[in-house]
């Protein structure tokens, strides 16, 4: 038995050659490439050009951060948007970004002619415009920011009659009130509040008594504005609509305009204005459901009373625009400005707008087609 297994792995001598001559180049094979590695030199691959672009692609990134960094302990005081300067700007607590905006909307012949105006700014918030709307002198030199920011009252006081909810600002400080009270007043109109009676006057804070006293009898509410006490509702409130249907132009409409239609008080009507500003105009009145903190529901309830007679009454030059400029539109953001400023530098001035599909990366045809009104290539 044990000799018959022995003759079934007996090899001859060319087969015992043959299988160590395998072994071996096996051995080899195997051997033979870690040998390789540790006598050849490993190649170096020169990265400097691609760190470079990253260093650029990032140092991008910081000076847009930095551009975005207002002053952080700001000041209020009184100036004039027309005359002062970038850094006042600041002193404020804009950013640098939003400040270069200004001046370059000056530079361009832009104006302000009301404090309402100041709102046009793209890239102003509504919570900066809301907090330096009181501190803004149009046509009048700014007030050194040491002095004290409100004046007092009026020396010599004129009395007329008066109706609370309709005064302006200098018909309450000719009446001798203070002009902290005035902006107070103000604001609370400009948020919905409103006056019923006389008696609500007195409710005022910072209201003075003998205030109240010496005007009470000049306080004369219009009957016509209160006939039916409204009901408050959310966003707005003291605001008496006017009877039957309303329609609007969405594009000419004021706040005060926007205000006669029902769910839609002082503050959501000086939203949709400054969302349309930022805009340009609206192509179509869905678009003011886009306003930020409008409910759907109120958008459903004045839908049928909106229309879009005027049209878009600001567009954007795609040959002169600034990467930062068009980031500041709704539409657009920082990726996508950058893709048409640098297209514009490789392939020259656009020659219409539908240039902007022979850039690879847009290819939503939706979002083309919604920027496209707001947009042109020749003054």
């Amino acid at each position: 038995m044990f000799k018959h297994l022995l003759r079934q792995f007996y090899l001859s001598k060319a087969e015992r050659y043959g299988v160590a001559g395998l072994t071996l180049l096996a051995a080899v094979t195997f051997i033979m490439p870690e040998i390789y590695r540790m006598v050849r030199k490993p190649d170096v691959t020169d990265f400097s050009a691609f760190s470079k672009q990253v260093e650029a692609y990032f140092s991008t990134m910081v000076i847009r951060e930095d551009a975005d960094v207002a002053a952080t302990d700001p000041e209020l005081f009184h100036f004039d948007p027309n005359t002062a300067s970038q850094e006042t700007f600041v002193q404020l607590g804009l950013s640098s970004k939003v400040a270069g905006a200004i001046m370059k909307y000056r530079e361009r012949g832009g104006r302000f002619r009301s404090p309402d105006d100041f709102q046009k700014i793209y890239t102003l918030s509504e919570s900066d415009f809301e907090r330096l709307r009181p501190y803004i002198r149009i046509g009048a030199t700014a007030q050194n920011k040491n002095r004290e920011v409100f004046k007092a009252p009026a020396k010599q006081p004129e009395l007329f009659a008066f109706d609370p909810n309709t005064a302006g600002e200098q018909d309450f400080l000719r009446l001798g009130l203070p002009r902290a009270l005035v902006s107070r007043l103000l604001r609370y109109r400009e948020k919905g509040g409103f006056f019923f009676e006389k008696s609500d006057f007195r409710k005022l804070y910072g209201l003075k008594e003998e205030d109240y006293v010496r005007l009470e009898p000049y306080i004369v509410i219009t009957k016509s504005a209160v006939a039916v006490r409204p009901v408050t509702y959310s966003g707005g409130g003291g605001w008496a609509k006017p009877v039957g249907e309303v329609f609007i132009d969405v594009n000419a409409a004021s706040p005060d305009e926007w205000r006669h239609l029902p769910g839609i008080g002082a503050a959501r009507a000086h939203k949709i204005v400054r969302y349309r500003d930022k805009l340009g105009g609206f192509t179509s009145v869905n678009q003011v459901a886009e306003t930020f903190d409008l409910p759907d529901s109120v958008f459903q309830q004045i839908r049928s009373r909106l229309r879009t007679e005027a049209p878009v009454y600001r567009k954007i030059n795609l040959n002169t625009v600034s990467a930062e400029e068009l980031d500041a539109h709704p539409y657009f953001n920082f990726k996508q400005s950058q893709l048409i400023i640098g297209y514009r530098k490789q392939h020259g001035n656009f020659n219409s707008v539908d240039d902007l599909e022979g850039i690879l990366a847009f290819s939503d045809r939706k979002w083309l087609e919604q920027v496209k009104p707001y947009l042109k290539v020749k003054d």
